[in-house]
């Protein structure tokens, strides 16, 4: 796989994180205050902040998103929230000892965070820490009350795969699609596991699942195309490739894809 498969992990974080962090704001703020007046406004403020921050990380702008931040850890110093996006921010720009910092943090504000344990299994597993990256990821599957156990499932198996325990990695994105059976990263990830064991025919059918549940997602296209390469399939494979370079335009993957496209069609 040219495309290291850390760049898949962050997908597979970002966006769910992000949502269930949404959720959670107002919730789990662990400070208190000597001003029983002051807090609320101060708290409120902080999650304009946060707001700020949100929109720039969804557009990955991490850099931009992270003095946001930084002002709403200034404004509630003791919010799991805040260290949470703190936390998905440093992810970002990969600066893992921080992430972990702060996702430490955000546990120690409140422990109740199931979401802080996924996510920081993430920044392990960007560091192919494999063992503390699955701690984090069964801790979620433990909490009862967890309702996104097809996140730390995925990510188990993304964890499998990378560590090349294939049959363990299928056990768990299947459980995973079980748990979720609209979640397309599982799929994804059951076919890049199966172009990994030499399977590519049923690589194909995972990844031509996975993208009709979510067609817009260009990493789905790249494996798709690998498979069908594998296949000697190349006009196929030139079409899937094709397809990722028009979702990510102007992008790394985007010239990656062309590249490949062309070079399936011999040219």
């Amino acid at each position: 796989m040219n495309i290291r498969i850390i760049s898949l992990a962050l997908v597979v974080a970002l966006i769910p994180a992000l949502t269930g962090c949404l959720s959670f704001l107002g919730s789990s703020s662990g400070g208190t205050s000597s001003s029983k007046t002051s807090a609320p406004a101060t708290n409120e403020q902080a999650k304009a902040q946060i707001n700020l921050a949100t929109a720039l990380l969804m557009q990955g702008e991490y850099t931009k998103a992270l003095p946001e931040l930084l002002k709403a850890r200034e404004l509630d110093p003791k919010s799991a929230d805040v260290e949470n996006f703190l936390g998905l921010t440093y992810y970002g720009l990969k600066e893992y000892n921080l992430a972990i910092e702060s996702y430490q943090k955000a546990l120690k504000f409140n422990s109740t965070r199931t979401d802080v344990h996924n996510n920081l299994g993430l920044v392990y597993l960007a560091q192919r820490d494999y063992d503390r990256a699955l701690s984090e990821f069964n801790l979620c599957l433990k909490d009862l009350t967890y309702q996104k156990k097809h996140l730390p499932l995925s990510n188990i198996g993304l964890t499998y795969l990378e560590m090349g325990r294939y049959d363990e990695s299928l056990a768990a994105l299947t459980r995973a699609t079980e748990v979720a059976p609209e979640y397309a990263k599982s799929y994804q990830l059951i076919g890049r596991v199966y172009i990994a064991q030499g399977k590519y025919a049923e690589a194909v059918d995972y990844l031509n699942n996975a993208s009709k549940i979510d067609p817009n997602d260009a990493e789905t296209l790249m494996a798709l195309g690998d498979a069908y390469v594998r296949l000697n399939k190349p006009q196929d494979a030139a079409e899937a490739y094709s397809r990722a370079s028009t979702l990510v335009p102007n992008t790394p993957l985007a010239l990656e894809a062309q590249k490949r496209a062309r070079a399936a069609m011999g040219f």
